[in-house]
């Protein structure tokens, strides 16, 4: 079978042949169908987040079951269509058995890849860039009818991240006023849940206007340039001194400071980008006095992942046209570098 491998930080993806995973007792097998480009993979291929390298990126997965651990038979069966959670975890700290397993702090590591010769590549996370995968039954969740199995590949992290941020994160309740800053994948899902939600006015803050356009059409009531406007200023003047929730979808410290700068007062303020590494320093320490909540996310709850597959069933979102190219597997840089260009809203990467 073939697996994309990245060999050191700023360099592209290699395809490379690897044996057919072997599994265990509690593990499926997996015909990886489609695996979303996410930007976090890509900041792992720039050396903004930590991995053990050579290693197989790729964390949004949907596939066929293609093998049943003998712990699984009954509960899967060959063929069924299925999504990967994105988190390994212990099972046994206090975040695990309170239902919190995306706050584990303790996650084994994924099993890696083994190549004819008999070296080995890493998983980062899932390590989903592949054809085929074992993987622990308690991170495989059957697809509804009728979803698409490669539109719902996206669903594993920016879908099911964003639902978290909105509902367990900012607590978004209707009427409340929102500002999310940045309008990329997990952005423009956080919109598409604040109107699902019923938050009013929503206003997506980018540089981009082709993503500000995205963000109208996935339930932005308003829109800041933020090349060319106080993204602070603007939102406050919309809002009328501060929006009562924010949302921070880039993983930039700038950006993170703007949304505790435009909450109002008794506010939260939300940070669904990855800042691992970084220095976030806030302008304005004023943040104390009026009372405003500062939170972040860790990508979502298996509860997230069963209530936001009834919602796409239920066609209460669009994930359909988030999805605007798909890619054959040998195609994997070029995703790559669209997705750093802006050139598509989600790509994924189809391995079979």
């Amino acid at each position: 079978m073939k697996a994309a491998v990245l060999h050191t930080a700023h360099s592209p993806l290699v395809i490379e042949e690897f044996n057919m995973p072997i599994i265990d007792a509690d593990d499926l097998l997996i015909q990886v169908a489609a695996c979303g480009m996410c930007h976090t993979d890509i900041k792992v291929q720039e050396g903004e987040l930590p991995a053990r390298l050579p290693a197989v990126l790729g964390h949004e997965v949907t596939g066929l079951v293609a093998g049943v651990g003998k712990s699984h038979v009954g509960f899967f069966k060959e063929g069924d269509r299925v999504t990967i959670g994105m988190r390994y975890r212990c099972g046994r700290c206090k975040h695990c058995i309170s239902g919190h397993e995306n706050r584990c702090q303790t996650p084994p590591p994924g099993k890696g890849f083994i190549r004819p010769d008999g070296t080995e590549a890493n998983r980062w996370n899932l390590g989903g860039f592949t054809q085929y995968m074992s993987i622990p039954g308690y991170m495989v969740y059957k697809l509804p009818d009728g979803v698409d199995i490669q539109e719902a590949s996206v669903v594993g992290c920016r879908v099911t991240t964003a639902y978290n941020a909105v509902k367990n994160g900012g607590k978004i309740a209707p009427g409340e006023s929102a500002l999310v800053i940045g309008c990329g994948g997990i952005g423009l899902n956080v919109i598409q849940f604040l109107r699902l939600f019923g938050a009013y006015p929503i206003i997506a803050a980018d540089i981009s206007q082709s993503k500000l356009d995205a963000a109208k059409k996935f339930g932005a009531t308003h829109t800041i340039d933020a090349s060319k406007e106080d993204t602070v200023e603007a939102a406050k003047e919309l809002t009328k001194g501060g929006a009562d929730k924010t949302f921070e979808a880039i993983g930039n410290p700038v950006t993170a400071d703007q949304i505790v700068r435009a909450t109002r007062a008794g506010g939260t303020a939300t940070i669904v980008g990855a800042l691992i590494g970084q220095q976030l320093l806030l302008k304005d320490a004023g943040f104390a006095f009026r009372e405003v909540t500062i939170t972040g996310v860790a990508a979502r709850r298996t509860t997230d992942v069963i209530e936001v597959l009834d919602i796409v069933q239920q066609g209460r979102i669009d994930v359909s046209s988030l999805v605007t190219k798909r890619y054959a597997f040998e195609d994997i840089n070029t995703a790559i570098d669209d997705v750093n260009q802006g050139n598509v809203l989600m790509g994924t990467v189809i391995w079979n």
